[in-house]
This record gives structure tokens, sequence and C-alpha cells, in this order.
């Protein structure tokens, strides 16, 4: 019996540095809030104890810059690197989210939707401001900004044709804005095509058109290096979700 449970643990053991080894965890919020808590939304004081548990446990954000670098001219990454980024640039990402940042000295991804800058989330029943231009220029150097369609579409059931002029017009959106940003992408709803054929299709677009990674969500570690650099996997963090999950979602990802 003794030597079964000592099997049982190193076979834990074993699974927990395999699972562990050379993982990138990227954590994927959206909105911040004084109080509330929801699948989308993080309260404040959510948002600081997560981020502080992060580094009292030695991980070490990272930038998007630095991912590209490790990615494409195998510089190295910290020890313990985490990745933390936010969707869709609601104005209280602004107001909440990076004083906090600041304070503790950390930095974060927003991935931007640019036909809705300086408008509400039509996706989702206007029911937030985002930010304008101005407004994303006052997140510098904290926040790096990155693509997320330009109208904000779900590209798994969508022809390679509307995918590319979707991606033709986020890149020029933002370059017509004047804002620094990295070309990375990060799907909306975590949707890419289904069909194998399209999938390839949009994986060619997105390199033809110079964007260097792209992420979906899929709540796994990312082993590094990752065998495909348009799939990289993001950990959703929801206000409804307790510290015990989240420590476990960072640690090890999705289980099965």
């Amino acid at each position: 019996m003794i030597g079964l449970v000592a099997s049982l643990l190193l076979v834990g053991i074993l699974w927990y540095f395999f699972r562990t080894s050379n993982a990138v965890p990227v954590l994927m919020f959206h909105k911040i809030d004084p109080e509330r808590q929801d699948s989308l939304t993080v309260s404040v004081q959510q948002f600081e104890q997560r981020l502080q548990w992060l580094l009292d446990q030695s991980y070490q954000p990272i930038t998007l810059k630095q991912l590209v670098a490790a990615v494409e001219q195998n510089q190295p990454l910290p020890p313990r690197p985490v990745l933390i980024t936010f969707d869709d640039a609601y104005v209280n990402n602004l107001t909440y989210a990076l004083p906090v940042l600041q304070r503790l000295g950390l930095n974060a991804v927003l991935f931007v939707p640019t036909a809705f800058v300086g408008q509400c989330n039509q996706w989702d029943g206007c029911t937030e401001k985002l930010m304008t231009t101005e407004q994303l220029k006052q997140l510098a150097p904290t926040f790096e900004l990155a693509l997320h369609s330009h109208q904000h579409l779900n590209y798994k059931t969508l022809p390679i044709s509307d995918i590319q002029a979707d991606l033709t017009q986020n890149i020029m959106a933002f370059e017509s804005l004047g804002i620094p940003y990295v070309r990375a992408f990060a799907y909306p709803y975590g949707g890419r095509p289904k069909d194998p054929a399209t999938k390839q299709a949009m994986q060619e677009a997105m390199q033809q058109a110079g964007i260097r990674l792209a992420f979906r969500i899929g709540n796994r570690l990312n082993r590094f290096p990752v065998s495909n650099r348009f799939e990289w996997q993001r950990l959703d963090i929801r206000g409804t979700d307790s510290m015990a999950r989240f420590v476990r979602q960072v640690r090890f990802g999705k289980l099965i």
C-alpha cells in the first residue's frame, strides 16, 4: 500500500513538472470594475489580488514584443513567464486596470477592435464605453496595443474572403490611428474556422499580413516552443471564479 502511494505521488510530481515545464500562461481579462464580478468582469480587489499572487509566486510578466522575439529569434524568456492580456478596449481598463498595473510595476496587452474606437461594444448591446484614440494613447508604456479584428467578428464561420477583408481593415485602421501597436491578433470569441482548408488559408493570410502571433482561448498552458504561432491559448479569467480556481488555472491550465 505504501509503495502504491509513493508511486502515485511520484507520478503526480512528474506530471506536474511535465505540465508546467517551459509553460507560458497567457491570462485573458475583459472588464475591471470597482465592485462588480461576473463572467467578463473582475473587481479591482480581485484584479490586484491575482496580480499580487503572480508576483509572490515569482511569475514574471513579459511583453508581447518579448514573446515575438522568443518565437522568431529564439530569444530566452525569463523564468516563470506570464503574459497579461485584455480584450475590447473598455474605458474601465484605463480607469481601473492601468493604476493597478502601474502600482505593481507590471505590463499588459490590449487587443483592440478598431471599428469601435471611441464608441461602445455594439456586439454586446452597447453596454460599455470603449476608449477613444486619445485614451488609448494614455495607456503607454504600460499597455502594448494589438489587433482584435476590425468589426469584432467571429472567424469561426466566416469565409476566407471576409476574414482577409477584416484583417486588412484592422491593420489599416490601426495605422490611421497613429498609435504604436504590435502585429499580434486575438480571435474574438476565440473563434477560428472549423474547416481545415479555411483555417490554413486564414493563417497564411495572417502571415502575409505580417501578423506574428495569434491567440485563441483554450484555457491551457502553452508549452514553449509552441507548435503553431497562430494557436496560442489563453486562460479565461472570470470574476465569478474563486482565488483557488485562479491558482489552479495558472499552475495547471485546463486539466482535461
